[in-house]
């Protein structure tokens, strides 16, 4: 073993000599062990042969381990089955014996860029996931497969499963456990198809509690691995609700303002009044419906595709059914709910909540209104036929109805 002291002497010396500074010397794994934690040296030359029960590649992987110190072997030995157990510690370089004093050089000063470079990245990793992790919303990773490859905190919290158990998993779990809904998987699977993509989910957390989630997508490419897919939710429920609130009153002032034309409309409708005149204040009103509703009826009629129905005068059953869907939409936002039935040769639409049905009870106004509403906004169908009203209302267990007779 004197040969050995003799030798590493020389290469302390050699070291010093380019200008470094040698903390320390130890003969066995162990001793390397200890002077790495007392002095913490920017770099260990190793060699793979030390005396004692731990020999260099040993102590090289614990030093790395504990103490992320940057190691450089020394070695007379380059047959396949020592350097396999030597890269599996991640080295910085090998140096092979015997060496000159530029190849001692050459393999520190490499192993120290590329430990700080090592460093750097590792650091800027540490940041990035720490941003994710603590990030409020919900983000996952996922392969080619739509493998679950990393979730963050956010995601535990609302899905209830343990970020650990859910990698390698499919994200089809989230549709298994009653979270997402299928539609909404099937979107999130498709973005794999593009390079990014937002749009509005709706999420059940483990609580029961419904989220609503623009989700933005990012496809991602590492040295390692193609295809990646990033998604990230940002949680717009607030937003939703507020929207919703927004349209609520915004169908209760539509309510309010046709409750006080129809309640300021009934005085006019006194019996010394002469029907030439009902009839004139009636028109009146279906004119100024018309100026006012048609332009949204036409842009029902564009995105359910039939203007050109209507134009020609063909598929009149279609048109109708399109008819049908923007008068129930129009209706439901004045608190009317609608039942349409068809009897023979003619279609039955019955008003089963009215929220005046009292005051309609006692003045034909409030029927007199609707017929004029459903007569002109027919016409705007184009389609041959009528719409006759089919109650009046004096029953109590009678409700507004009205027929449509199509030619």
């Amino acid at each position: 073993m004197e040969d050995e002291s003799i030798v590493a002497m020389d290469i302390k010396h050699r070291a010093e000599g380019l200008g470094y500074r040698v903390v320390g010397m130890a003969a066995s794994g162990e001793e390397a062990i200890k002077l790495a934690r007392e002095e913490k040296p920017d770099l260990v030359l190793m060699d793979i042969v030390l005396k004692g029960e731990m020999d260099g590649i040993e102590a090289a992987e614990v030093i790395r381990e504990e103490m992320n110190i940057p190691v450089v072997y020394l070695t007379a030995y380059s047959d396949e089955k020592t350097l396999s157990r030597a890269k599996l510690t991640g080295p910085f370089g090998y140096i092979i014996k015997p060496f000159e004093d530029r190849e001692l050089h050459s393999a520190i000063e490499v192993a120290l860029y590329k430990h700080r470079m090592d460093s750097k990245l590792r650091e800027s990793e540490e940041r990035y996931r720490a941003l994710l992790e603590t990030s409020p919303d919900p983000i996952i990773l996922l392969d080619s497969d739509s493998r679950i490859l990393f979730a963050n905190r956010t995601v535990e919290e609302l899905t209830g499963l343990n970020r650990k158990k859910l990698r390698g998993k499919k994200l089809s779990i989230l549709e298994r456990r009653g979270l997402i809904s299928r539609d909404v998987l099937e979107k999130i699977l498709d973005l794999m198809n593009h390079d990014h993509k937002t749009f509005e989910i709706e999420f059940v957390d483990v609580k029961g509690r419904k989220h609503h989630f623009e989700i933005h997508s990012t496809t991602i490419e590492t040295t390692t691995e193609k295809n990646l897919l990033q998604i990230i939710g940002h949680d717009i429920t607030g937003r939703v609700e507020a929207e919703k609130r927004r349209e609520e009153l915004i169908r209760e002032r539509s309510k309010a303002q046709l409750y006080g034309f129809v309640v300021s409309a009934v005085p006019v409708f006194a019996s010394s009044i002469p029907p030439q005149l009902r009839n004139a204040i009636i028109k009146n009103f279906a004119d100024r419906f018309e100026k006012n509703l048609k332009p949204n009826f036409q842009r029902m009629m564009e995105k359910l595709g039939v203007v050109e129905d209507i134009r020609s005068g063909r598929a009149p059953e279609r048109v109708f059914n399109a008819y049908i869907k923007w008068l129930s939409g129009f209706l439901g936002n004045l608190g009317i709910e609608t039942g349409l039935r068809k009897e023979k040769s003619r279609y039955v639409l019955e008003f089963k909540t009215f929220p005046w049905i009292n005051e309609a009870r006692q003045n034909p106004i409030f029927s007199l209104i609707f017929r004029a509403m459903l007569m002109r906004s027919f016409t705007w169908t184009g389609i041959k036929g009528s719409v006759i009203q089919t109650s009046t209302l004096r029953s109590r267990d009678e409700n507004l109805t009205f027929e449509f007779h199509m030619v």
